[in-house]
């Protein structure tokens, strides 16, 4: 057999072994496998002379032929063995005697002697060269607790480092046509019977360096989750695209991309910026008029329910601002039949664009036809419009405001940038007020500014969270929560537990009592599930269930466990869990990592992906499609089954 048509190179030549392999390898090479010896070959006959072959039928169906006996026929193929030995040119054995003089082989007194294989007509040449395909690559990050016992294999740990479980390897007469092997005389059976014993050693010494022992295995740590990269096999997006606020369960079976819109920056080299409404992308890029002295904005729109995205339109028009800005505020807000972008005013059907009337000032809530906008200085307004003409229905002035917006101003409860609670009459905004102003909020209506702040004494770090009906002012070093009716009547005070866990962030807006239970018991109604980090040295993953009230634990990814540090301290970007817990997303643990991870709770494995990994500004469009901005563009990760 040539080494060529069995050899296979593993994807990661450093890839390590598992540590049964490692740990049952004999070094004295006491049970190394004992080539077995031949007995003699009896002298064999000639063959008479053979009359001319007929016409050749159509070749047997090489399923079929497989399934046939192996040993049926052996003792007549070894009777009718040629005098000659044909030699190939790429055979694994250099040269061939003829068959009467082939050495005898005393048999082992320790080992039976193994009968040579029969005669079986050998099939036509299988390639195993690699061909050129779309399966997935997977690379194995190593583990330093491959060898926990709890640890649940995969696939790819499981199988021999030399030989992928289905490879064909090509016969030792594969270069020969099928008509050519059955009118040549050779020592095919012999080459088979020498061939088979190697397959058969190589097995057995497979097995031995891949833990056919029961050696006992020491006590360790709780493993790490062995972490996979992956890439998509097939291209597109297959899902139900719905998004119902959830992790979908099909991210347990990893990531993958699914397209990649390619863009290009503004001319002060700045990327677009993302928006996402229903199951509509807004792309809004750095732009410049035809004169190139104005500043203009291209907006486009991608519809992302299909296969792959459909462009519904573009366009272009003037602006007092810059998408350079947006980073910073919340320059995307949208209604029914617009989107706004900073001062541009988009007609979500047909992409015309018009210039609303409030500058340099950044759209941030809009309720019963109300756009409430800031200035990121001292000031918010309030406007509606009839036809195409805007009315400034009130000016207030407020206290310093943040250049960032509502940026790393709340508690992470509520959807990323939620300005608005309340309804009707007494809908509120909270005011982006700077870290060292009282937390202010704004009637819709009327403009009316009232401050949240505590009778009995302001703490000097704190957090405001926007429920659907109020405002939560969180005072961490007091430990002490504070709920605002819409209005800014101060509704009740309570005493927050000291570490609470990470609620999955499934969309959701939370009312006040939400909230308070939360903040007082660590139970998250409005969520799939909480998520937290257990252990001081030997970290593992606590999630609990809403559906059911149970907790459950998993060890981290072997990935992360290198950026644990002492505590277990988790502060993830982003954390999910599907409601039957059956998949976990985590974005970074804390600060020291920079990996994106989703769980297979039930097998104990996770994934990961470089270009996830690498992509900035990630927005979830359904329950299975995340977007975000890479160097190539806009990029669709979606679970690796769909």
């Amino acid at each position: 057999m040539s080494n060529d048509d069995s050899r296979v190179t593993p994807p990661d030549d450093t890839q390590p072994r598992s540590s049964r392999a490692r740990s049952e390898e004999s070094p004295s090479g006491a049970d190394a496998f004992v080539l077995p010896e031949f007995d003699s070959l009896p002298d064999l006959a000639p063959l008479p002379g053979l009359a001319p072959l007929p016409d050749l039928a159509p070749l047997p169906d090489l399923d079929e032929f497989l399934k046939a006996d192996p040993l049926a026929g052996f003792d007549e193929a070894l009777a009718a063995q040629a005098d000659t030995v044909s030699s190939r040119d790429d055979d694994a054995f250099p040269s061939a005697a003829p068959a009467g003089d082939i050495p005898s082989l005393p048999a082992s007194p320790s080992t039976p002697a193994i009968p040579s294989p029969p005669a079986i007509p050998s099939p036509p040449a299988v390639s195993t060269a690699p061909t050129q395909n779309t399966a997935p690559t997977f690379t194995v990050a190593p583990s330093q607790a491959d060898a926990a016992p709890t640890h649940a294999a995969t696939a790819s740990s499981r199988t021999s480092p030399t030989q992928e479980p289905n490879e064909r390897v090509t016969h030792p007469a594969g270069r020969r046509s099928w008509g050519e092997q059955r009118t040549t005389n050779s020592a095919t059976p012999i080459g088979l019977a020498i061939s088979g014993a190697v397959v058969v050693i190589s097995g057995i010494i497979s097995l031995v360096h891949t833990g056919g022992s029961d050696h006992k295995r020491p006590t360790l740590p709780p493993p790490a989750l062995d972490t996979k990269q992956q890439v998509l096999h097939v291209p597109g997006y297959r899902g139900a695209a719905t998004n119902t606020h959830s992790l979908s369960p099909e991210w347990a079976s990893g990531v993958a991309t699914a397209w990649t819109i390619p863009t290009t920056n503004g001319p002060a080299g700045t990327p677009p910026q993302i928006y996402v409404d229903g199951a509509v992308l807004y792309l809004a890029a750095d732009d410049l008029m035809e004169d190139r002295r104005k500043s203009a904005v291209t907006v486009s729109a991608y519809d992302l329910s299909g296969n792959e995205p459909t462009l519904l339109w573009t366009s272009t028009g003037p602006t007092e601002n810059s998408a350079i800005m947006s980073s910073h505020t919340p320059a995307f807000l949208s209604d029914n039949d617009q989107v706004f972008f900073h001062d541009v005013v988009i007609d979500k059907a047909t992409g015309a664009q018009t210039q609303a009337p409030w500058k340099k000032d950044y759209p941030l809530a809009v309720a019963d036809d109300i756009v409430v906008t800031c200035s990121t200085t001292t000031s918010c307004s309030g406007w509606t419009r009839e036809g195409s003409e805007w009315t400034n229905l009130w000016t207030t002035t407020t206290a310093t405001q943040s250049g960032y917006g509502l940026h790393n101003h709340d508690l992470g409860y509520a959807p990323a940038g939620t300005a608005l609670a309340g309804n009707g009459a007494q809908a509120a905004v909270l005011v982006p007020t700077a870290p060292d102003e009282l937390p202010q909020i704004l009637n819709v209506h009327t403009g009316e500014v009232t401050t949240l702040n505590n009778p009995d004494g302001n703490a000097d770090y704190r957090k405001v969270e926007v429920a659907t009906d109020g405002f939560l002012v969180y005072e961490r070093s007091e430990q002490t929560g504070l709920l605002f009716e819409p209005n800014g009547t101060l509704q009740s005070t309570f005493t927050a537990e000291p570490h609470l866990p990470t609620v999955s962030h499934d969309g959701r807006q939370p009312t006040t009592s939400d909230i308070h239970t939360f903040m007082t018991s660590t139970k998250a109604q409005w969520t799939a599930g909480t998520i937290a980090l257990t252990g001081t040295n030997e970290c593992a993953i606590k999630y609990k269930l809403t559906a059911d009230s149970a907790t459950h634990t998993i060890s981290i990814p072997s990935a992360a466990r290198p950026n644990m540090t002492p505590g277990c301290y988790f502060d993830p970007t982003d954390a999910r869990v599907s409601v039957d817990g059956s998949a976990l997303y985590i974005d970074t643990f804390n600060f020291q990592d920079t990996s994106k991870y989703f769980i297979d709770t039930a097998k104990g494995l996770s994934f990961t992906s470089n270009d996830l990994n690498e992509a900035t500004h990630l927005t979830w469009v359904f329950d299975d499609m995340l977007i975000g901005q890479t160097d190539g563009g806009i990029r669709a990760f979606v679970p690796a089954s769909s």
